[in-house]
């Protein structure tokens, strides 16, 4: 499996292009400000054919390039039916004191959706020849998704692509339009503590970690409570 990484944007946010193998389809998650360039190059050294666009949830900073790529790569666009109107209403997810930044970054026009957008939903879905797990893990958005496969390395069960559900020692805000502390205390519970220890994990911002470390050190997941996100 190849897998490009890099941090784009205001945020930082991580940006992956995920292949089977070099020359073949692949797919682009999570697209933030100032990916496209980033993702042509790569398609280009490793001659790659983008089959589809995807988001973990509809935050301006994984979304924002999605539009542009999918219309110049003619692919659709992955996203839970629960984020779609952050696409072209992304303050709804932010709040309005990111306006001027989101005028910074438009130059004043208005968010617009690809032409294709289909709705990343069950539990399972093929994506440029991979197979990917889907899980709803609700909380830090009403539509954040995880994504996992198997990885020929032995040394993983698998990848998991956790977008800003789950960080290296930390988890996803929930203090943001949108957010729900009560449903991320229920995903970390019943959805992220069910994982298998040696995922490795690809957050949507920050560095590489695992299920396992998580369980360990993570100190969201010693507590999955309302409390745990200062909520009494």
């Amino acid at each position: 499996m190849l897998i490009a990484s890099f941090a784009v944007g205001p945020w930082q946010s991580n940006c992956y292009v995920v292949a089977a193998e070099p020359g073949g389809d692949c797919l682009v998650l999570d697209p933030g400000p100032g990916s496209a360039d980033l993702v042509r190059q790569v398609l280009a050294e490793q001659r790659l054919t983008a089959t589809a666009v995807v988001a973990t949830h509809g935050h301006l900073d994984h979304v924002f390039d999605a539009t542009t790529l999918c219309r110049e790569l003619d692919a659709p666009l992955w996203i839970s039916p629960a984020d779609r109107h952050l696409l072209t209403d992304p303050l709804a997810g932010i709040g309005p004191a990111a306006a001027p930044l989101l005028q910074q970054l438009t130059s004043g026009r208005p968010m617009s959706e690809p032409p294709e957008v289909l709705d990343l939903v069950g539990s399972g879905v093929e994506l440029a020849g991979i197979s990917f797990r889907l899980a709803e893990a609700p909380g830090h958005t009403a539509g954040c998704v995880l994504l996992s496969a198997d990885h020929p390395d032995e040394s993983v069960s698998g990848v998991l692509f956790s977008g800003d559900v789950l960080f290296a020692g930390s988890v996803g805000r929930v203090d943001l339009p949108g957010s729900d502390p009560g449903a991320m205390a229920r995903t970390l519970r019943e959805v992220v503590l069910g994982l298998d220890d040696r995922l490795a994990v690809l957050p949507g911002h920050g560095g590489q970690t695992s299920i396992g470390r998580e369980r360990a050190t993570n100190p969201f997941l010693q507590q999955t409570t309302l409390e745990s996100f200062g909520v009494k």
